[in-house]
């Protein structure tokens, strides 16, 4: 809400759709639904009270669930190692937010084109206007915006969902996995 409101073209909004993946690995279904049903109630809750934009870009949270559970969530080990690994560490977050953030703007730039007319009220606005000044198109103008925003908040959302799971206790992550089979 705060970044809504000072209109950085920095969101934060899927934390919780990336963290889920991430506790919830190895089984991506689950990582997917869990993270698309934390992420949808999310953009609705926040919808309602503040941003209602949000709840249109419901294929966009479903799009960033499936990354996380697909790609993202096969840094648990490395996340969690103790001592941190640096350079691993720091790779694989960038890595990882870079192609969620790419795959958010590609999916996200069809519906701020036709149902928004490239305006949604976030600080991204600004940075479309700033590339149909320089003569592009709106549908380029809203891509380029969200390849040049989205990757960057990416990053810092997987950095910060990365770090919560490094702090989650071992004890509620082994809660979460699912039962292995006993080989009597």
């Amino acid at each position: 809400n705060i970044v809504y409101l000072i209109k950085l073209p920095i969101y934060l909004d899927s934390i919780g759709t990336i963290l889920c993946a991430l506790l919830i690995f190895p089984d991506r279904l689950a990582a997917i639904v869990c993270g698309f049903i934390a992420g949808f109630i999310s953009a609705i809750l926040t919808g309602l009270i503040l941003n209602p934009f949000l709840p249109w870009f419901s294929l966009t949270v479903l799009s960033i669930a499936a990354v996380s559970a697909l790609l993202t969530a096969r840094a648990t080990h490395t996340f969690r190692m103790r001592p941190l690994p640096v350079v691993p560490f720091v790779g694989k977050v960038l890595l990882y937010g870079l192609i969620t953030g790419v795959v958010s703007a590609v999916v996200s730039a069809p519906v701020v084109v036709y149902l928004f007319g490239g305006v949604t009220g976030s600080g991204s606005t600004f940075v479309v206007a700033l590339f149909l000044k320089t003569g592009q198109q709106l549908l380029d103008s809203v891509i380029l915006a969200g390849l040049a925003t989205d990757p960057v908040d990416k990053v810092a959302e997987v950095l910060l969902a990365a770090l919560l799971y490094r702090a989650t206790p071992r004890e509620f992550i082994a809660m979460l996995s699912p039962a292995k089979a006993s080989t009597a």
